[in-house]
C-alpha cells in the first residue's frame, strides 16, 4: 500500500511531507524556506549573508535564486532531487484552505516566523501555506518569464490567500519583498 496513507503520514521527523495526488516520490518541506536555511547556502557559495530574523521566510529571492537553492539541496544530499513545486503539487499539498485558517494576511504589518500559525495545517501537514509570502513555483504563465505564485502574503486580501488561486504571476527575474519559496523534494 501507498505509504503516504498510514497512519502518522502528516508528521514529519525529515522537515518533509508526503503530497497525495502526486507521484509517490514527491514531499513538500514543512516550512517555507528560512532566512536560515538561505543563509546557509549563501555562506557555502561565498556570499554574504543576510542579518534578518533567522526563522522568517526568506523574501527578495528571485526564481533563479531559489533554484540555485535547491541544486545546492541537490548537490549536498546526493540521494534526492530538490526542485521548486509546480502549481499542481503546491495545490495538492495544501489542499483547500480552511475557512477557520489562521495565517498572516491583510494586515500590513509584514513577515511573520514560518511556525507563527502552526496550527493552521495544509492537507499534507505543511504550514505557513497561506498568507505571510507568496511562493514561486516552477510552473510557467503567460510568458516564460512569468512563473505562478501561490498562497497569498502578508499584505494580500485573505480571498486572494485560496488555494484554488491561480491568477498570480510574478516576473521570475525579478525580486520581491513578499515573496518567497518552499521546496519540493523527490527521492
Amino acid at each position: 500500500t501507498d505509504p503516504r496513507l498510514r497512519p502518522n503520514a502528516r508528521q514529519t521527523t525529515d522537515g518533509y511531507l508526503p503530497v497525495l495526488g502526486a507521484a509517490q516520490n514527491v514531499y513538500i518541506a514543512y516550512t517555507p524556506v528560512t532566512n536560515a536555511d538561505f543563509n546557509a547556502f549563501l555562506r557555502a557559495q561565498g556570499q554574504k549573508t543576510s542579518a534578518a530574523n533567522n526563522n522568517l521566510p526568506v523574501v527578495n529571492v528571485s526564481y533563479n535564486d531559489a533554484v540555485a537553492y535547491c541544486q545546492w539541496l541537490s548537490a549536498k544530499d546526493k540521494t534526492a532531487t530538490y526542485r521548486l513545486p509546480t502549481e499542481k503539487e503546491w495545490e495538492l499539498a495544501a489542499g483547500h484552505m480552511p475557512k477557520d485558517a489562521d495565517m498572516n494576511c491583510g494586515e500590513n504589518n509584514g513577515l511573520k516566523p514560518v511556525d507563527a500559525y502552526k496550527q493552521t495545517l495544509s492537507a499534507s501537514g505543511a504550514v505557513d501555506m497561506w498568507g505571510n509570502v507568496w511562493e514561486w513555483t516552477s510552473t510557467a504563465k503567460s510568458s516564460a518569464n512569468e512563473l505562478a505564485v501561490k498562497g497569498g502574503a502578508w499584505n494580500t486580501p485573505r480571498t486572494t490567500c485560496r488555494t484554488e488561486n491561480r491568477a498570480e504571476t510574478r516576473n521570475a527575474a525579478q525580486k520581491y519583498d513578499n515573496v518567497g519559496f518552499r521546496v519540493v523534494r523527490e527521492k
